[in-house]
């Protein structure tokens, strides 16, 4: 194995290699002790070290490495997949912090190997982003791959949306599954020419239509560039499709979702002939779950765990996430790009309750610095059902700009706050709560774990007073 070649890079184990594997792990063990997820600073040295560690590392995978990546759904999918993972009992290397570049899968694999190089589990699951799959895949080849959807975001920091799609397709090799959105033409396009594919999809939703007005990504044919002709729509550009052109078409799924319903915060749905459930809302987190679900299936895993390991699945932070208030219940998801908050909008609506909710914005690099994208959202929704919203609190650095984009799409002035604390933001939900309202806070990234703190300390705060009530009522008792 040390002598193992991949694409030209010498997989040989140098002195580089291991002084860069000891100092990965020794600042690892550092971080760790210090409260912190010690995985992209360590990965940052690492590869500084030896800049194919990461490629060195991935040898050790014998039963294969497993890729997710995509625009919108990645995080949710990886952390699906792990969840079947543990369900069926197996061990496995995984970068659940969500540290999807270079320097954090690095980090997440020194931790998953021992001083001695060898690894703790056979089997990766990484999720990776986008714009890093071809730095990813120049060092080792993906035994699967699963390609959840493309759509703009950040183009500041991708660049157009055709870019990162080539980019992704040239970088996989022919040894690769691949498990494809067959929804979505522009990772559908993948399967031509590719041997090794499972498709994906879903028969319909509650909420797909003959017609849309919403924004496509892929209005025309990624083979001939003819107008793709729809019949059916679920959401974007995702929905069922024909080129008239060439014949390029929505091929049909191996994996198929039919009777798809939402029961009390739970997606429903049957596959063949086995139900499934997931404690997810929006119908666009179906397809993390049918991505999941068909990676689990290629690597033979029974229906009965499959369904287990969603039933069980309790959402990541910032993924529809739910905290339980004195108040009440607050629902906690990240937005990052024009058609992930049009679904997110769509999920709010979808809950028959008066609404408020905390829209906070910052443009930071992690962001994007270009946040033009808010007016690509179809906040109009939002501002035609203007009586059902209680409030909406923005925050953030560009709170105006939310603020202004929301008076734009029809949402009352007097109901627009803007709290530049994210302390401040979270009193304004708990202070003003009316009797059956629902509240739904939505961050970008850098915004996404300091409000998620904040609500986890209220949230702990809660149980333990409780806690105490009850302990002092136990010892009057």
């Amino acid at each position: 194995m040390d002598e193992t070649r991949i694409e030209g890079v010498n997989m040989k184990r140098t002195v580089r290699f291991w002084i860069a594997l000891w100092a990965g792990k020794i600042l690892t063990i550092g971080l760790l002790m210090a409260g912190k997820k010690g995985t992209t600073l360590p990965g940052k040295v690492a590869s500084w070290i030896d800049p194919e560690i990461m490629g060195h590392l991935s040898m050790a995978y014998n039963d294969g490495i497993i890729m997710v990546t995509g625009t919108n759904g990645k995080t949710t999918t990886a952390n699906l997949l792990a969840n079947i993972l543990r369900a069926a009992g197996k061990d496995f290397a995984f970068n659940q912090a969500g540290a999807n570049l270079v320097t954090g899968i690095t980090g997440a694999l020194i931790q998953n190997t021992h001083w001695s190089g060898s690894a703790r589990a056979s089997l990766a699951l990484l999720e990776v982003d986008e714009a890093t799959v071809p730095k990813f895949c120049k060092q080792l080849s993906p035994s699967l791959a699963i390609i959840t959807n493309f759509f703009r975001d950040q183009l500041d920091r991708y660049g157009e949306l055709d870019t990162t799609v080539r980019m992704v397709r040239e970088s996989l090799g022919d040894a690769t599954v691949l498990v494809l959105n067959a929804d979505d033409p522009l990772v559908a396009q993948f399967g031509q020419n590719h041997s090794r594919t499972i498709y994906y999809g879903v028969e319909r939703t509650p909420e797909s239509r003959v017609e849309s007005q919403e924004t496509r990504e892929a209005r025309f044919c990624p083979s001939c560039g003819t107008v793709l002709d729809y019949s059916l729509f679920h959401y974007g550009q995702l929905g069922i499709y024909q080129c008239t052109g060439c014949g390029f078409h929505r091929s049909e799924p191996k994996i198929l979702a039919q009777n798809v319903t939402s029961e009390e915060g739970m997606l429903v749905f049957r596959v063949d002939k086995t139900g499934f459930s997931i404690a997810l809302q929006g119908y666009y987190n179906l397809y993390n779950a049918l991505a999941a679900l068909t990676a689990a299936r290629e690597l033979e895993i029974p229906d009965k765990v499959i369904e287990k390991g969603l039933r069980e699945f309790v959402p990541q932070a910032g993924r529809m996430e739910r905290f339980y208030l004195p108040q009440g219940e607050a629902t906690l998801t990240l937005v990052k790009n024009p058609t992930g908050f049009n679904q997110v909008i769509q999920t709010m609506i979808g809950v028959a309750k008066p609404l408020r909710i905390v829209i906070g914005i910052n443009d930071l690099a992690a962001d994007g610095r270009d946040i033009s994208w808010l007016w690509d959202v179809d906040f109009e929704r939002l501002g035609s059902c203007d009586d059902r919203i209680e409030q909406v609190i923005c925050t953030g650095l560009r709170a105006e700009d939310m603020a202004l984009r929301l008076k734009y799409a029809g949402v009352a002035v007097k109901k627009l706050v803007i709290e530049h604390s994210l302390a401040g933001a979270i009193n304004g939900l708990q202070e003003n709560r009316g009797e059956g309202e629902a509240w739904f806070i939505l961050p970008t990234y850098t915004l996404l774990f300091p409000l998620r703190e904040i609500l986890d300390s209220r949230q702990k705060s809660t149980r333990e007073l409780a806690g105490r009530k009850e302990h002092g009522e136990e010892a009057r008792a």
